[in-house]
């Protein structure tokens, strides 16, 4: 797994902590992606995942994120479950690292996105913690779910 390298749009590139402005989708795990065992689509909206709530077999499998929002999403995972880790109001992006959480960076409406995983077995939450223009993240918004891996 790659771990949360710009969650939020820290470095992220182009349009990753705006989210009007669109981000270019950057796929994840493509050197994994023969080797998937399950393919798991979910949708992105503004300001939520659909389905929210997802199962998947443990070891490799690709998520195809399509973002139908208006604004960039990312989809991001925290292993262990759980409440994204705040600092001053903030998502923690020191404790989601140290937490072991990874991303496919947030991209623009009307994308979809490819993310491949080797995924242990465990409850996981998803999350998007793009800021919007009122400077509230998706994730305050509601945009959160789960994924069950057995």
């Amino acid at each position: 797994m790659l771990p949360l390298a710009a969650c939020a749009g820290s470095g992220g590139g182009p349009g990753a902590d705006d989210a009007s402005a669109p981000a270019e989708c950057r796929p994840v795990g493509a050197d994994l992606a023969a080797q998937a065992a399950a393919q798991v689509p979910v949708e992105l909206r503004d300001f939520s995942f659909s389905p929210a709530d997802l199962e998947a077999r443990a070891g490799v499998v690709t998520f195809t994120a399509r973002n139908l929002g208006r604004e960039n999403h990312e989809l991001a995972f925290l292993p262990g479950g759980g409440d994204v880790p705040v600092a001053k109001g903030r998502p923690d992006e020191g404790a989601l690292e140290r937490a072991g959480a990874f991303e496919l960076e947030a991209f623009g409406p009307g994308q979809a996105c490819q993310a491949t995983y080797d995924l242990k077995p465990g409850t996981y939450t998803l999350f998007c913690i793009v800021t919007s223009s009122d400077g509230t993240t998706h994730y305050d918004k509601g945009m959160r779910g789960r994924l069950v891996v057995q």
